[in-house]
């Protein structure tokens, strides 16, 4: 099987899609399928290989550039297999590239399948009106692409369900998970902590790019849970001015509290099962979408979080997450219990593993787009072309 892969950054570039698409890729190509990568910049650092082929767009997905992937594509036999990685903002136009939705518009003659990363902007009380326009625009952008995809894919109920409303009844429209991009080696290489000496010092870690957000959200749970004296913290990743703001305002618990600083992704697992527990807090709740929770599931280690608004059902039904309140004492109270019951911990870092297992290994997520790609797919007109040219 030959896929055609659409994206707005892939490595060297970081970013979530990039990391995704880069695992993907990977999977697909151990079955044997050949990709063909087609993002914008200079061409990538990470040479092509015998199944995956990286194509440089210069001119990204501008006027020209839309030109030039067309005139690169023709060179290949229809129909074409085109995985198209999706987020709004991704490609450039102040995030409204309406003339790429309608390309993808035009594409409907092949087999188009859209991985949705985002939909749209939310609509959000008080807000500006540009804001407001970026909302209804970017609808407007996927209810486009939705009319061009065979299939159409996303990673959360929050947005399954918007697609829902934007698309018909007869639309294929389903869920498809995304991946860790911690490779499963650097876990499977490292022995969790020993538990059973409860009277011991905890290591709580957090695992995290650690922006504004995510900061504002940790720093009351981290000042509560430091109360407790036999509790120390691991923040693992880019943590360093996070760490600095916490320590000059609770400068008595600065030999209790560190950080790894950045990690490459191969050594993010390491860290993660020298830990008891980890909290994985988030400002719209434990969402499928958040690339450090699903790495945080992987590691088999017990994880505590909260729910919110975006919180996904196979988290709630799974027993795979501790949900604790939405306090940092009740934060705290969840993060003790747990270490309180090794057997209990054990049980929710086996089940976190088993969802992630299920769900989220970059194997099975390849083998449901071969699945279903085989399954709904429009005929080559190679044969078709053979037989002309034989008569």
């Amino acid at each position: 099987m030959q896929w055609h892969v659409i994206t707005p950054e892939y490595p060297p570039q970081c970013g979530g899609v990039s990391d995704y698409t880069y695992t993907i890729s990977q999977a697909l190509a151990a079955f044997g399928d050949q990709v063909h990568i087609w993002a914008p910049g200079a061409a990538s650092n990470i040479p092509s290989s015998s199944s995956i082929h990286v194509h440089s767009l210069p001119a990204g997905f501008s006027w020209r550039g839309l030109r030039d992937l067309e005139r690169s594509l023709r060179s290949y036999p229809a129909p074409l297999n085109l995985l198209i990685q999706y987020v709004p903002h991704g490609y450039g136009w102040k995030s409204m590239n309406l003339a790429f939705c309608f390309w993808i518009f035009l594409k409907r003659h092949h087999n188009v399948r859209i991985m949705f990363h985002e939909v749209a902007f939310p609509f959000r009380a008080g807000q500006r009106w540009r804001h407001t326009l970026l909302a209804v625009v970017h609808r407007m952008m996927a209810w486009v692409i939705l009319r061009a995809a065979r299939q159409s894919f996303t990673s959360t109920d929050q947005y399954l369900s918007l697609l829902r409303k934007l698309g018909t009844s007869r639309m294929s429209l389903d869920m498809l998970r995304i991946c860790s991009n911690v490779p499963s080696y650097s876990y499977s290489n490292q022995t969790l902590r020993d538990r059973t000496d409860t009277d011991s010092e905890s290591v709580v870690g957090v695992f995290s790019a650690f922006g504004r957000e995510i900061c504002d959200v940790l720093e009351p749970a981290i000042a509560c849970i430091l109360r407790n004296p036999r509790m120390t913290l691991l923040l693992i990743g880019p943590a360093e001015m996070f760490l600095q703001t916490v320590i000059e305002r609770y400068p008595m618990c600065a030999d209790r509290i560190s950080t790894t600083g950045r990690l490459h992704v191969s050594a993010v697992g390491e860290y993660m099962r020298r830990c008891d527990v980890l909290l994985q807090l988030y400002p719209d709740g434990a969402c499928a979408s958040h690339g450090s929770l699903i790495a945080a599931l992987a590691s088999g280690t017990p994880v505590v979080t909260t729910q919110g608004l975006r919180t996904d059902q196979i988290f709630l039904e799974s027993g795979s997450l501790l949900f604790a309140g939405d306090t940092p004492a009740a934060i705290r109270e969840a993060i003790e219990s747990i270490l309180a019951a090794p057997a209990t911990a054990r049980v929710f870092g086996k089940q976190a593993r088993r969802v992630y297992e299920e769900y989220f290994r970059p194997e099975v997520i390849a083998d449901k787009l071969r699945r279903m790609a085989s399954e709904n797919a429009l005929p080559s007109l190679e044969p078709l072309v053979r037989s002309a040219a034989g008569d």
